[in-house]
């Protein structure tokens, strides 16, 4: 067991108190939860995390899942939803957070979270194990261009090499004058803007389905047209390799994406969801899934 835990729950405990006692008493708390994506999973573990933080006097749970995030297989999602559908019982809105992609997508219309979390094109996952490492200082990051058809970020000269392939521009490029306005190049040099309209457009999109229909429009709005995708770019005839393998790796982790959730789609009978989170002020709730930091 974790000793930090009940020190941990304490402090949420005694910050309520103080609060209240201090004239803050309309000030609501959010409880972020750090945990691996394995204890999760466990049983015994969800048994713990519900009696801990079922009657903390707190708002929505943040859900930050080391081992869980943007890349997850068909089968790690899938148990990720399964697994956050235990939690539902504690009655109080779900976040995922320091998650992205179509993954994090999923987890929303599935209902298992009522929200998602990430950073502007980074942040989209999360490994416990990086806090242990030592920061090395110094660098810059290097640019990468998020591409919607592929659930995934290509770096400018990967990118190039797609364009450079018969049909590669037109297929992958940015034609939405409303994002980009001069098509390719607005999408590599303003690389935020363009991650920051596509990912709100997905999150729109989803946010305007009735909860019921939410799970299927996924599938059918968002998954199938990007497994078709992935597909097509395995065709391409790309000059260099090891872009090559990439995107053939994004057509078999989609299309294992596709029939993992297609299966939990069909066998979902009466699910579960989580509440939505409420607009600080005026507690109204929110009919979207969209978190960024």
């Amino acid at each position: 067991s974790n000793p930090w835990r009940a020190v941990d729950l304490d402090l949420s405990m005694a910050l309520r108190r103080e609060m209240d006692r201090a004239g803050g008493a309309g000030i609501v708390i959010d409880h972020q939860v750090l945990i691996t994506n394995a204890l999760l999973k466990d049983p015994k573990g969800q048994e713990i995390l519900i009696a801990d933080i079922g009657d903390l006097p707190i708002e929505n749970v943040w859900l930050r899942t080391s081992g869980f995030g943007a890349t997850a297989t068909g089968a790690g999602v899938r148990h990720f939803i399964e697994a956050v559908r235990k939690l539902h019982q504690i009655g109080k809105p779900l976040i995922a957070d320091g998650v992205g992609g179509l993954a994090g997508l999923a987890v929303g219309a599935f209902g298992a979270v009522g929200g998602i979390s990430h950073g502007v094109g980074q942040k989209e996952g999360f490994n416990i194990n990086d806090w242990r490492k030592s920061s090395s200082g110094g660098g810059g990051t290097v640019k990468r261009i998020y591409v919607r058809e592929l659930d995934r970020y290509f770096e400018k000269s990967q990118l190039n090499v797609i364009f450079n392939a018969r049909g590669g521009r037109a297929r992958y490029g940015c034609n939405d004058k409303s994002c980009c306005s001069y098509g390719t190049e607005d999408m590599i040099e303003n690389e935020h803007i363009h991650f920051i309209t596509q990912r709100r457009r997905q999150l729109n999109d989803l946010s305007g389905v009735p909860e019921l229909r939410r799970a299927e429009h996924f599938l059918l709005r968002h998954i199938d047209p990007a497994v078709r995708s992935a597909r097509y770019g395995a065709r391409l005839k790309l000059t260099d390799e090891k872009v090559a393998k990439v995107v053939s790796k994004a057509k078999v982790r989609l299309g294992r994406l596709w029939d993992t959730l297609a299966d939990l789609q069909n066998q979902d009978s009466a699910p579960t969801r989580s509440r939505s989170p409420a607009f600080r002020g005026n507690g109204r709730a929110v009919n979207s899934m969209m978190g960024q930091k």
